[in-house]
Order: C-alpha cells, then structure tokens, then sequence
C-alpha cells in the first residue's frame, strides 16, 4: 500500500455503486488519477463538497488495487461567484483534459498551464485549447486538415485526434469537435 500526498485539480466526478464516487483528477505529481471515494455520495461525507469539479484541492491518496480518497481538503473553490457561461466554459476543457490525458502521466507544464487557466485572467478559448494541444504534442501551428490537407486546420476531433478545416468540420457532427 503506497500513500500520496499532493495537489489536485478534480476533473469530474461520476457515480459509482449507491454511496461511492469515482473522482477524476489531475495531480500535480501523478498526472490523471482516477479514485474512489467510498461513501462520498453520503450527505455527511466528509469528502464531499471538496471533491467537486473545478476544485484545487490537497489530496491524499492510497495506492493498493487502484487508487482510493483518504482525505481531501479544497484550496480554492473556483466554481464559487462565477457566471455560468465561464462555469461551462472551464467544466468543457476539464472535460477536454480527461479525455486526452493518460492515467499516472504527470506532466508539468499541463499542471502549469491548468494552474494559470484557472487562477489567472479568462484567456480566449480558442487560445486555451490551441495551448493545451500543443502540450500534449498536437501542435496546431503545424496542423493540417486530416480530410482534405487543406494546410489550415480550425478545428481538433478529440474523438479521433485529428485536425479539420473549417470546411470539413462542418461536414462531421458537432458533438466533441473543438475550435482552434
């Protein structure tokens, strides 16, 4: 049984069985790890309220079959005071990073980067996403449309992981297609 003790981004949380959750998060040290918090679900969990999306919470997490809440403890709240439109839009690259990230493939400058979306001034979307993809070895600069090779990409298929122009991103449904 191995302890971890470390900061965390919660990506999304899912139910699983009738009193437990399954927390995605992404960790400073760890990359994405995806836990289970027994009896999270309960109303007097005490994990509860601090394993919600867009929480920086300290984690501490134990290692034997998969990984497991032992205790969390919410930094800083950034769903608190915040209009909807701006909620979604950091709820859709939490989204975004679950998806395109692998389990226990820490990254630094992801960290970073997740750090300054969320603490710092509202970025352009489009800025943060392009940003993210060239992270994570989809530079955009260099893209092209997987279609027609139309040298200009405008938007990402996270689905398939691949680059479109605006002409043939019109052409494939919505669902899941990111404009860059």
């Amino acid at each position: 049984m191995i302890e971890y003790l470390t900061d965390a981004f919660v990506l999304d949380k899912e139910n699983a069985g009738e009193m437990d959750s399954l927390v995605y998060l992404y960790t400073k040290n760890l990359g994405k790890v995806i836990a289970k918090a027994k009896s999270g679900r309960k109303i007097t969990s005490k994990l509860g309220g601090h394993l919600e999306p867009l929480n920086l919470v300290k984690i501490r997490l134990v290692e034997k079959n998969g990984f497991q809440v032992v205790d969390a403890l919410a930094i800083k709240k950034f769903l608190a005071g915040k209009p909807a439109f701006l909620i979604a839009k950091f709820l859709r690259i939490m989204k975004f990073i679950k998806e395109m990230t692998f389990e226990c493939q820490a990254d630094f400058q992801l960290w970073l980067l997740l750090k300054k979306i969320l603490t710092g001034p509202s970025a352009d979307e489009k800025t943060v996403y392009r940003s993210l993809l060239k992270i994570m070895g989809f530079n955009p600069k260099f893209a092209e449309c997987s279609q027609c090779r139309k040298k200009e990409a405008t938007a990402f298929s996270p689905e398939e992981q691949k680059f479109l122009c605006r002409k043939c991103a019109l052409k494939v449904p919505k669902n899941g297609i990111i404009l860059i």
